[in-house]
Protein backbone atom coordinates (compact mmCIF):
# COMPACT_ATOMS: atom_id res chain seq x y z
CA UNK A 1 0.00 0.00 0.00
CA UNK A 2 1.36 3.41 -1.00
CA UNK A 3 1.91 5.79 1.90
CA UNK A 4 0.70 9.40 1.63
CA UNK A 5 4.35 10.46 1.29
CA UNK A 6 4.71 8.37 -1.88
CA UNK A 7 1.23 8.95 -3.28
CA UNK A 8 1.50 10.10 -6.89
CA UNK A 9 -0.38 13.32 -7.65
CA UNK A 10 -1.22 14.34 -11.18
CA UNK A 11 0.64 17.58 -11.92
CA UNK A 12 -1.46 19.63 -14.33
CA UNK A 13 -0.37 22.80 -16.15
CA UNK A 14 -2.95 25.58 -15.94
CA UNK A 15 -3.32 29.23 -16.93
CA UNK A 16 -0.08 29.87 -18.81
CA UNK A 17 -0.91 33.31 -20.27
CA UNK A 18 -0.09 35.45 -17.17
CA UNK A 19 3.33 33.79 -16.86
CA UNK A 20 4.24 34.29 -20.52
CA UNK A 21 3.19 37.94 -20.32
CA UNK A 22 5.95 38.54 -17.74
CA UNK A 23 8.60 38.35 -20.48
CA UNK A 24 6.63 38.69 -23.71
CA UNK A 25 4.34 41.60 -22.82
CA UNK A 26 0.63 42.18 -22.28
CA UNK A 27 -0.11 42.00 -26.01
CA UNK A 28 0.29 38.21 -25.86
CA UNK A 29 -2.87 36.10 -26.00
CA UNK A 30 -2.70 32.33 -25.51
CA UNK A 31 -5.31 30.85 -27.83
CA UNK A 32 -4.53 27.25 -26.94
CA UNK A 33 -1.83 25.09 -25.34
CA UNK A 34 -1.12 21.39 -24.92
CA UNK A 35 1.26 19.80 -22.43
CA UNK A 36 2.72 16.29 -22.28
CA UNK A 37 5.30 14.61 -20.06
CA UNK A 38 8.78 14.70 -21.59
CA UNK A 39 10.56 12.15 -19.40
CA UNK A 40 9.73 8.60 -18.28
CA UNK A 41 10.03 7.54 -14.62
CA UNK A 42 13.67 7.24 -13.55
CA UNK A 43 14.94 10.00 -15.86
CA UNK A 44 14.18 12.95 -13.59
CA UNK A 45 13.50 12.55 -9.89
CA UNK A 46 13.47 16.17 -8.79
CA UNK A 47 10.62 17.66 -10.82
CA UNK A 48 7.91 17.09 -13.40
CA UNK A 49 9.13 18.05 -16.88
CA UNK A 50 6.57 18.78 -19.61
CA UNK A 51 6.80 19.71 -23.24
CA UNK A 52 4.36 22.52 -24.00
CA UNK A 53 3.07 23.67 -27.38
CA UNK A 54 1.52 27.14 -27.14
CA UNK A 55 -0.54 28.82 -29.85
CA UNK A 56 -0.12 32.57 -29.42
CA UNK A 57 -1.71 35.63 -30.96
CA UNK A 58 -0.56 39.24 -30.79
CA UNK A 59 -3.68 41.21 -29.84
CA UNK A 60 -2.31 44.36 -31.52
CA UNK A 61 -1.19 42.91 -34.85
CA UNK A 62 -3.31 39.68 -34.93
CA UNK A 63 -0.10 37.84 -35.84
CA UNK A 64 -0.06 34.19 -34.74
CA UNK A 65 2.93 32.26 -33.44
CA UNK A 66 3.72 28.75 -32.21
CA UNK A 67 5.89 28.53 -29.11
CA UNK A 68 7.60 25.31 -27.98
CA UNK A 69 8.48 25.35 -24.30
CA UNK A 70 9.67 23.13 -21.49
CA UNK A 71 7.68 23.52 -18.27
CA UNK A 72 9.46 22.55 -15.06
CA UNK A 73 6.95 21.82 -12.31
CA UNK A 74 6.67 20.26 -8.86
CA UNK A 75 7.54 16.56 -8.50
CA UNK A 76 4.47 14.32 -8.12
CA UNK A 77 5.05 13.03 -4.55
CA UNK A 78 5.57 14.61 -1.13
CA UNK A 79 8.59 12.32 -0.69
CA UNK A 80 10.34 13.89 -3.69
CA UNK A 81 9.43 17.40 -2.56
CA UNK A 82 11.09 16.73 0.79
CA UNK A 83 14.17 15.00 -0.61
CA UNK A 84 14.78 17.78 -3.16
CA UNK A 85 13.58 20.62 -0.90
CA UNK A 86 11.45 21.69 -3.88
CA UNK A 87 10.02 24.86 -2.32
CA UNK A 88 13.55 26.24 -1.92
CA UNK A 89 15.27 24.79 -5.00
CA UNK A 90 12.52 26.14 -7.24
CA UNK A 91 13.08 29.72 -6.04
CA UNK A 92 16.83 29.15 -6.30
CA UNK A 93 16.58 28.05 -9.94
CA UNK A 94 14.45 31.06 -10.88
CA UNK A 95 17.15 33.33 -9.37
CA UNK A 96 19.73 31.76 -11.70
CA UNK A 97 17.54 32.51 -14.74
CA UNK A 98 16.36 35.96 -13.69
CA UNK A 99 19.43 37.38 -11.97
CA UNK A 100 22.74 35.50 -11.98
CA UNK A 101 23.23 34.68 -15.66
CA UNK A 102 21.82 38.03 -16.90
CA UNK A 103 24.32 39.72 -14.54
CA UNK A 104 27.13 37.57 -15.96
CA UNK A 105 26.11 38.58 -19.49
CA UNK A 106 26.00 42.27 -18.57
CA UNK A 107 29.44 42.07 -16.92
CA UNK A 108 30.94 40.54 -20.07
CA UNK A 109 29.77 43.56 -22.08
CA UNK A 110 31.06 45.95 -19.41
CA UNK A 111 34.46 44.23 -19.63
CA UNK A 112 34.62 44.97 -23.34
CA UNK A 113 33.42 41.75 -24.93
CA UNK A 114 31.39 42.13 -28.11
CA UNK A 115 27.77 41.04 -28.06
CA UNK A 116 28.67 38.10 -30.32
CA UNK A 117 31.32 36.97 -27.78
CA UNK A 118 28.98 36.90 -24.77
CA UNK A 119 28.71 33.40 -23.37
CA UNK A 120 25.07 32.72 -22.41
CA UNK A 121 24.72 29.17 -21.16
CA UNK A 122 20.97 29.09 -20.44
CA UNK A 123 17.99 28.30 -22.64
CA UNK A 124 15.76 31.35 -23.13
CA UNK A 125 13.66 32.00 -20.02
CA UNK A 126 9.94 32.74 -20.44
CA UNK A 127 8.86 33.41 -16.84
CA UNK A 128 7.84 31.59 -13.68
CA UNK A 129 5.40 31.47 -10.79
CA UNK A 130 5.20 29.77 -7.40
CA UNK A 131 1.41 29.47 -7.29
CA UNK A 132 -1.78 30.58 -9.03
CA UNK A 133 -2.39 32.72 -5.90
CA UNK A 134 -0.77 36.13 -6.28
CA UNK A 135 1.36 35.89 -3.13
CA UNK A 136 1.04 32.15 -2.63
CA UNK A 137 3.78 29.82 -1.47
CA UNK A 138 5.22 27.06 -3.67
CA UNK A 139 2.55 24.53 -4.68
CA UNK A 140 1.64 22.14 -7.49
CA UNK A 141 0.93 25.07 -9.84
CA UNK A 142 4.51 26.36 -9.63
CA UNK A 143 6.18 26.47 -13.05
CA UNK A 144 9.34 27.63 -14.79
CA UNK A 145 9.04 28.12 -18.57
CA UNK A 146 12.07 27.92 -20.84
CA UNK A 147 12.56 27.33 -24.54
CA UNK A 148 12.46 23.73 -25.73
CA UNK A 149 16.04 23.41 -26.94
CA UNK A 150 15.33 20.15 -28.77
CA UNK A 151 13.02 21.97 -31.18
CA UNK A 152 16.02 24.15 -32.11
CA UNK A 153 18.16 21.06 -32.75
CA UNK A 154 19.93 20.70 -29.39
CA UNK A 155 20.58 17.21 -28.08
CA UNK A 156 22.23 15.37 -25.18
CA UNK A 157 23.88 11.97 -24.94
CA UNK A 158 22.97 8.61 -23.45
CA UNK A 159 23.59 8.66 -19.70
CA UNK A 160 24.79 5.02 -19.68
CA UNK A 161 27.38 5.73 -22.41
CA UNK A 162 28.54 9.30 -21.80
CA UNK A 163 30.19 11.77 -24.19
CA UNK A 164 32.97 11.20 -26.70
CA UNK A 165 36.10 13.37 -26.73
CA UNK A 166 34.63 16.04 -29.04
CA UNK A 167 31.59 16.66 -26.85
CA UNK A 168 33.62 16.37 -23.65
CA UNK A 169 35.99 19.10 -24.85
CA UNK A 170 33.10 21.45 -25.64
CA UNK A 171 31.43 20.75 -22.28
CA UNK A 172 34.67 21.35 -20.36
CA UNK A 173 35.32 24.63 -22.21
CA UNK A 174 31.78 25.81 -21.43
CA UNK A 175 32.13 24.77 -17.80
CA UNK A 176 35.40 26.71 -17.44
CA UNK A 177 33.74 29.84 -18.86
CA UNK A 178 30.76 29.49 -16.52
CA UNK A 179 33.03 29.20 -13.47
CA UNK A 180 35.23 32.06 -14.70
CA UNK A 181 32.21 34.37 -14.89
CA UNK A 182 31.49 33.70 -11.22
CA UNK A 183 35.13 34.39 -10.29
CA UNK A 184 35.09 37.58 -12.40
CA UNK A 185 31.94 38.76 -10.62
CA UNK A 186 33.59 38.00 -7.27
CA UNK A 187 36.58 40.18 -8.25
CA UNK A 188 34.76 42.98 -10.09
CA UNK A 189 31.45 43.20 -8.19
CA UNK A 190 32.03 41.72 -4.73
CA UNK A 191 28.80 43.14 -3.26
CA UNK A 192 26.72 41.52 -6.02
CA UNK A 193 28.61 38.25 -5.61
CA UNK A 194 27.79 38.19 -1.88
CA UNK A 195 24.10 38.25 -2.84
CA UNK A 196 24.67 35.39 -5.31
CA UNK A 197 26.42 33.41 -2.55
CA UNK A 198 23.35 33.79 -0.31
CA UNK A 199 21.18 32.20 -3.00
CA UNK A 200 23.79 29.51 -3.69
CA UNK A 201 23.87 28.07 -0.18
CA UNK A 202 23.76 24.32 0.24
CA UNK A 203 20.22 23.14 0.99
CA UNK A 204 20.08 20.30 3.48
CA UNK A 205 18.90 16.96 2.09
CA UNK A 206 16.04 15.50 4.12
CA UNK A 207 15.78 11.82 4.90
CA UNK A 208 18.97 10.63 3.23
CA UNK A 209 19.14 6.84 3.91
CA UNK A 210 21.95 5.51 6.14
CA UNK A 211 22.57 2.51 3.89
CA UNK A 212 23.02 4.50 0.67
CA UNK A 213 26.31 2.81 -0.26
CA UNK A 214 25.60 -0.69 1.05
CA UNK A 215 25.45 -2.35 -2.38
CA UNK A 216 28.29 -0.20 -3.76
CA UNK A 217 30.53 -1.53 -0.99
CA UNK A 218 29.36 -5.10 -1.65
CA UNK A 219 30.40 -4.66 -5.31
CA UNK A 220 33.82 -3.33 -4.29
CA UNK A 221 34.36 -6.17 -1.80
CA UNK A 222 33.37 -8.91 -4.26
CA UNK A 223 35.37 -7.62 -7.24
CA UNK A 224 38.94 -9.04 -7.36
CA UNK A 225 40.38 -5.79 -8.79
CA UNK A 226 38.61 -3.44 -6.37
CA UNK A 227 38.69 -5.56 -3.22
CA UNK A 228 42.28 -4.60 -2.20
CA UNK A 229 40.96 -1.05 -1.77
CA UNK A 230 37.78 -1.99 0.08
CA UNK A 231 38.91 -0.65 3.46
CA UNK A 232 39.79 2.79 2.16
CA UNK A 233 36.55 2.97 0.10
CA UNK A 234 34.52 1.84 3.10
CA UNK A 235 36.13 4.49 5.31
CA UNK A 236 35.32 7.23 2.78
CA UNK A 237 31.78 6.09 1.89
CA UNK A 238 30.69 5.56 5.51
CA UNK A 239 32.64 8.49 6.91
CA UNK A 240 30.73 11.30 5.20
CA UNK A 241 27.00 11.99 5.42
CA UNK A 242 25.29 13.43 2.33
CA UNK A 243 25.11 16.79 4.12
CA UNK A 244 28.84 16.73 4.95
CA UNK A 245 29.50 15.93 1.32
CA UNK A 246 28.71 19.56 0.42
CA UNK A 247 30.12 21.38 3.44
CA UNK A 248 33.76 21.25 2.38
CA UNK A 249 36.26 23.88 3.47
CA UNK A 250 36.43 26.60 0.83
CA UNK A 251 39.82 27.90 -0.25
CA UNK A 252 40.50 30.96 -2.36
CA UNK A 253 40.94 31.59 -5.20
CA UNK A 254 39.14 28.36 -6.06
CA UNK A 255 35.53 29.37 -5.35
CA UNK A 256 32.71 30.28 -7.70
CA UNK A 257 29.07 29.49 -8.36
CA UNK A 258 29.05 25.87 -9.52
CA UNK A 259 26.33 23.75 -11.08
CA UNK A 260 26.97 20.79 -8.68
CA UNK A 261 24.92 18.36 -10.81
CA UNK A 262 26.85 18.64 -14.07
CA UNK A 263 26.38 15.33 -15.88
CA UNK A 264 25.24 13.95 -19.24
CA UNK A 265 21.57 14.99 -19.08
CA UNK A 266 22.26 18.54 -17.88
CA UNK A 267 24.40 19.72 -20.80
CA UNK A 268 23.05 20.04 -24.35
CA UNK A 269 24.80 20.61 -27.66
CA UNK A 270 23.94 22.07 -31.06
CA UNK A 271 25.71 21.39 -34.35
CA UNK A 272 26.17 23.80 -37.26
CA UNK A 273 25.21 22.86 -40.80
CA UNK A 274 28.84 21.79 -41.29
CA UNK A 275 28.49 19.33 -38.39
CA UNK A 276 30.62 21.21 -35.84
CA UNK A 277 29.38 21.74 -32.28
CA UNK A 278 28.61 25.48 -32.25
CA UNK A 279 26.62 25.96 -29.04
CA UNK A 280 26.44 24.45 -25.54
CA UNK A 281 23.66 25.01 -23.01
CA UNK A 282 23.33 23.98 -19.36
CA UNK A 283 20.01 23.03 -17.79
CA UNK A 284 18.65 22.02 -14.36
CA UNK A 285 19.97 24.56 -11.89
CA UNK A 286 18.16 23.24 -8.81
CA UNK A 287 21.37 22.38 -7.00
CA UNK A 288 23.85 25.17 -7.83
CA UNK A 289 26.17 26.20 -5.03
CA UNK A 290 28.98 28.46 -3.93
CA UNK A 291 31.81 25.93 -3.88
CA UNK A 292 34.99 24.73 -5.56
CA UNK A 293 34.79 24.67 -9.39
CA UNK A 294 36.99 21.57 -9.43
CA UNK A 295 34.04 19.61 -8.05
CA UNK A 296 31.97 20.18 -11.20
CA UNK A 297 34.94 19.26 -13.37
CA UNK A 298 35.73 16.03 -11.52
CA UNK A 299 32.08 15.03 -11.44
CA UNK A 300 31.67 15.53 -15.18
CA UNK A 301 34.92 13.82 -16.17
CA UNK A 302 34.18 10.68 -14.17
CA UNK A 303 30.39 10.46 -14.60
CA UNK A 304 29.83 11.64 -18.16
CA UNK A 305 32.86 10.95 -20.35
CA UNK A 306 32.63 7.63 -22.16
CA UNK A 307 35.00 4.70 -21.75
CA UNK A 308 36.69 5.25 -25.13
CA UNK A 309 38.30 8.43 -23.76
CA UNK A 310 41.65 7.46 -22.25
CA UNK A 311 43.05 8.67 -18.92
CA UNK A 312 45.71 10.61 -20.90
CA UNK A 313 42.89 12.39 -22.73
CA UNK A 314 41.16 13.06 -19.37
CA UNK A 315 44.42 14.74 -18.31
CA UNK A 316 44.26 16.83 -21.51
CA UNK A 317 40.68 17.81 -20.64
CA UNK A 318 41.88 18.98 -17.21
CA UNK A 319 44.55 21.09 -18.92
CA UNK A 320 41.96 22.45 -21.37
CA UNK A 321 39.68 23.50 -18.49
CA UNK A 322 42.55 25.38 -16.81
CA UNK A 323 43.54 27.09 -20.07
CA UNK A 324 39.99 28.28 -20.82
CA UNK A 325 39.43 29.40 -17.21
CA UNK A 326 42.52 31.61 -17.29
CA UNK A 327 41.85 32.88 -20.82
CA UNK A 328 38.32 33.92 -19.86
CA UNK A 329 39.50 35.66 -16.67
CA UNK A 330 42.21 37.48 -18.66
CA UNK A 331 39.65 38.62 -21.26
CA UNK A 332 37.53 39.98 -18.40
CA UNK A 333 40.51 41.96 -17.04
CA UNK A 334 40.81 39.86 -13.87
CA UNK A 335 43.87 39.22 -11.73
CA UNK A 336 45.06 35.65 -12.41
CA UNK A 337 48.29 35.60 -10.37
CA UNK A 338 46.85 33.28 -7.70
CA UNK A 339 45.67 30.69 -10.22
CA UNK A 340 48.82 28.59 -10.64
CA UNK A 341 48.67 25.26 -12.48
CA UNK A 342 50.29 23.52 -9.51
CA UNK A 343 47.68 24.83 -7.07
CA UNK A 344 44.90 23.95 -9.54
CA UNK A 345 46.02 20.30 -9.50
CA UNK A 346 46.40 20.41 -5.70
CA UNK A 347 42.83 21.71 -5.33
CA UNK A 348 41.57 18.91 -7.56
CA UNK A 349 43.25 16.36 -5.29
CA UNK A 350 41.67 18.08 -2.25
CA UNK A 351 38.19 17.83 -3.76
CA UNK A 352 38.56 14.28 -5.06
CA UNK A 353 37.53 12.47 -1.84
CA UNK A 354 34.15 14.21 -1.66
CA UNK A 355 33.60 13.82 -5.38
CA UNK A 356 34.37 10.11 -5.03
CA UNK A 357 31.36 9.83 -2.70
CA UNK A 358 29.22 11.91 -5.08
CA UNK A 359 30.30 9.77 -8.04
CA UNK A 360 29.68 6.43 -6.31
CA UNK A 361 26.09 7.55 -5.77
CA UNK A 362 25.64 9.01 -9.25
CA UNK A 363 27.17 6.12 -11.19
CA UNK A 364 24.53 3.83 -9.73
CA UNK A 365 21.77 6.25 -10.83
CA UNK A 366 23.34 6.67 -14.29
CA UNK A 367 23.63 2.95 -14.92
CA UNK A 368 20.18 2.14 -13.52
CA UNK A 369 18.07 0.58 -16.25
CA UNK A 370 14.50 1.04 -15.04
CA UNK A 371 13.38 -1.65 -17.51
CA UNK A 372 15.33 -4.18 -15.41
CA UNK A 373 13.19 -3.38 -12.38
CA UNK A 374 9.62 -4.67 -12.38
CA UNK A 375 7.03 -1.86 -12.35
CA UNK A 376 9.60 0.83 -11.56
CA UNK A 377 7.94 3.93 -10.21
CA UNK A 378 8.83 6.75 -7.94
CA UNK A 379 7.64 5.12 -4.72
CA UNK A 380 10.35 2.48 -5.26
CA UNK A 381 13.06 5.08 -5.87
CA UNK A 382 14.65 5.02 -2.41
CA UNK A 383 14.64 1.20 -2.21
CA UNK A 384 16.10 0.85 -5.70
CA UNK A 385 18.89 3.38 -5.14
CA UNK A 386 19.94 1.67 -1.90
CA UNK A 387 19.28 -2.01 -2.58
CA UNK A 388 19.56 -2.61 -6.34
CA UNK A 389 22.74 -4.63 -6.93
CA UNK A 390 23.49 -2.83 -10.17
CA UNK A 391 24.26 -4.33 -13.57
CA UNK A 392 27.55 -5.14 -15.33
CA UNK A 393 27.82 -1.59 -16.69
CA UNK A 394 27.59 -0.26 -13.15
CA UNK A 395 30.31 -2.61 -11.85
CA UNK A 396 32.59 -1.79 -14.80
CA UNK A 397 32.18 1.96 -14.32
CA UNK A 398 32.63 1.68 -10.54
CA UNK A 399 35.82 -0.38 -11.04
CA UNK A 400 37.22 2.25 -13.40
CA UNK A 401 36.43 5.00 -10.88
CA UNK A 402 38.03 3.20 -7.91
CA UNK A 403 41.17 2.13 -9.79
CA UNK A 404 41.66 5.56 -11.38
CA UNK A 405 41.28 7.46 -8.10
CA UNK A 406 43.67 5.03 -6.38
CA UNK A 407 46.23 5.38 -9.19
CA UNK A 408 46.06 9.18 -8.93
CA UNK A 409 46.52 8.96 -5.13
CA UNK A 410 43.21 10.77 -4.65
CA UNK A 411 41.76 8.15 -2.30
Amino acid sequence: MTSSLHEMKEIVLRDVEPVLRQKMGDHVIVENFTAKSLLPPGENYGSTIMGVHVELKNKDTEKKEDLHLVAKMSPPTEYQKRIFNSARTFVKEVFMYETIVPSYNKLQLECGLKKSEVFDILPKFYGSRLSLQADGDFDDDAVIFMEDLKVSGYYHGDRAIGYDLEHSEEAVKALAKFHALGIATKQKKPGMFEVFKMHAKFLQIEGSPDNLFKMVLVCIKEDPEMSPYYDRCNKILTGLTMDELWTDVLREPWTSIIHSDFWVNNVMFHRSEKGKVDSVKFIDFQMYMYASPMRDLLFFLYSSVNDDVTEEQIEDLMDLYYEILLNTLTKMGCNTEQFSKEDYKAKMAEDAVREFVHLCFMIKVLMLDTKEINDFNVDKMETVICDHAGNKKFVDRLRKLVLTFVKRNWI
